[in-house]
């Protein structure tokens, strides 16, 4: 149906897609108090209490670690793409160095959320975390997830 399509002259149009949010906006709720997270040794957190903490409205930065097209596809909502190949240089600056959790997923679950959360770390923010189930699981359980947009003319 394709080739039959394109021979009665049907042109396909180049999807042209909204950029990412500027990182300037990384932090969500910035005036509420930090997310209250169940932590797993110092290096996870759950889907259940990020889930819990987003409901109530609570400071944190979400940063997904797969490429940009698989931000766009699906992404939890207010994340910023963070591709674990591109290091975190560009968005360290707009990050906070106080009690304000970051959380990292992926969809590995840890693979390239864990790299994400190293390179963080490294950078003097204590309290990067690495959302143990990713966003597989996180979308499974029903949790809300966030499309990339078209962008606008």
């Amino acid at each position: 149906s394709f080739l039959r399509s394109r021979a009665m002259g049907w042109e396909a149009s180049d999807l042209v897609l909204a950029p990412p949010p500027s990182p300037t906006q990384a932090v969500l709720n910035p005036s509420a108090p930090p997310a209250q997270l169940d932590e797993r040794e110092g290096r996870f957190v759950s889907a259940d209490s990020v889930s819990t903490a987003m409901e109530r409205g609570e400071r944190m930065v979400l940063l997904d670690a797969r490429p940009m097209s698989d931000w766009q596809r699906s992404h939890l909502p207010g994340a910023l793409p963070m591709p674990f190949y591109d290091g975190v240089d560009e968005l360290v600056p707009h990050l906070p160095k106080d009690d304000t959790p970051i959380i990292a997923y992926c969809a590995c679950p840890h693979a390239a959320s864990g790299r994400v959360v190293d390179q963080l770390k490294k950078a003097g923010f204590t309290n990067a975390r690495i959302l143990d189930e990713g966003v597989i699981v996180w979308a499974g359980r029903g949790y809300p997830i966030a499309m990339g947009a078209a962008a606008t003319e």
